[in-house]
């Protein structure tokens, strides 16, 4: 099969238009790594851990992960000092409506001795 170089030529513009159109995302971005402890409310006090990242700076939302919340804690860092990351636990998905209060690397943020749903997580730097 024979293609014309003007059909190569537009296959190839449009093969970069579609790549231009992916947001970049560093590879060294700084991100917090935050763990969602999730209390199971029976009499043993069982609690189960995930630690997910979350890139500073931006908006993280996961609707699987932040369903069933009771606690929050910042375990470290990448990037940047985790002891300048402050991060904040919001009821919607937009990062808007207190969700919680922030917490730290020392602090954590205790939200319900049962679960919550957290909308996002925004976690910044000094």
């Amino acid at each position: 099969m024979l293609f014309s170089t003007s059909t190569v030529a537009v296959a190839a513009l449009s093969a970069l238009s579609l790549a231009a159109a992916q947001p970049a995302v560093p590879r060294d971005a700084p991100e917090a790594y935050v763990t969602i402890e999730t209390n199971a409310g029976n009499a043993f006090g069982d609690v189960c851990q995930k630690t997910v990242r979350v890139p500073i700076g931006s908006v993280y939302t996961n609707v699987e992960d932040l369903a069933k919340v009771s606690t929050l804690r910042l375990k470290g860092a990448g990037g940047v000092d985790e002891n300048t990351v402050t991060c904040t636990p919001y009821k919607n998905n937009d990062g808007t409506g207190s969700g919680g209060l922030p917490f730290t690397k020392e602090t954590p943020s205790y939200l319900s001795t049962n679960t919550v749903v957290v909308g996002s997580i925004v976690c910044k730097t000094e």
